[in-house]
């Protein structure tokens, strides 16, 4: 699948705001997650590394606030969706 630009998914949003087509299915995000950690003894498909970071009560709380009305499945989800959203508006500068 070619990777897609900036004006790409402006164009997306705009023909879904606009009701020309419907999303269906799980919206794309980059790497497809796993959701919690595997059983026991289950084998797994490989690891996601974790990034521990410290965020201000503030943040916390609004994140708690956000998951409790069901705009994430989790925090650790809201986060993930955040970066991307970040990464897709704010394109990396190549030096």
């Amino acid at each position: 699948m070619a990777k897609r630009s900036a004006k790409d998914y402006e164009e997306m949003s705009r023909a879904v705001e606009a009701g020309e087509y419907t999303v269906r299915g799980p919206m794309e995000l980059g790497a497809t997650l796993r959701m919690g950690r595997p059983t026991k003894g289950t084998p797994s498909e490989g690891k996601t590394p974790a990034l521990p970071v410290r965020l201000p009560a503030a943040i916390r709380i609004e994140m708690r606030h956000r998951v409790k009305n069901h705009e994430a499945d989790s925090e650790s989800e809201l986060v993930r969706r955040a970066l991307v959203e970040y990464f897709e508006h704010h394109p990396a500068r190549r030096r």
